[in-house]
């Protein structure tokens, strides 16, 4: 296996890690929207309770300032895990490049193999022509 060959395996490699840490973060990134919208229901039946009783509304502030919070912390943590998911994106369409470039050097590689072997045979086949000749015409000598 060539240098360039392994260097290909190792991108490809690289790139499959690349997009499966992508995966992840869109995974993450899902559930905790899906979070989100489950904190935002509970909260609304928390709302509907408290309406029914004087001791539960009473409450009822204190728990949503800190259902709010987390709120928050979970959509900051979304917006990190975007801004990494962005980062990644990137390294993916470098590492995709990158990739690419090497699959065209093999290419370009092998087609010059090819030309090479297309010249020998080429030469080989225009010295049994140049020795069949020189072969009938010292025969009709």
């Amino acid at each position: 296996m060539s240098g360039l060959d392994q260097l290909l395996r190792l991108q490809k490699w690289t790139l499959d890690e690349k997009r499966r840490q992508a995966l992840d973060l869109e995974t993450l990134i899902d559930k905790l929207k899906n979070d989100i919208i489950q904190l935002d229901q509970e909260v609304a039946r928390e709302i509907a309770t408290a309406q029914e009783s004087i001791d539960l509304q009473r409450g009822l502030p204190a728990y949503r300032k800190m259902m709010q919070q987390r709120r928050e912390r979970i959509e900051t943590s979304i917006a990190n895990l975007q801004v990494e998911l962005q980062r990644l994106q990137d390294e993916i369409a470098e590492a995709f490049g990158e990739l690419k470039k090497t699959e065209q050097a093999i290419q370009n590689r092998k087609q010059r193999q090819q030309m090479q072997e297309r010249r020998r045979e080429q030469i080989v086949s225009d010295e049994l022509g140049i020795d069949l000749h020189r072969r009938r015409k010292s025969q009709e000598s």
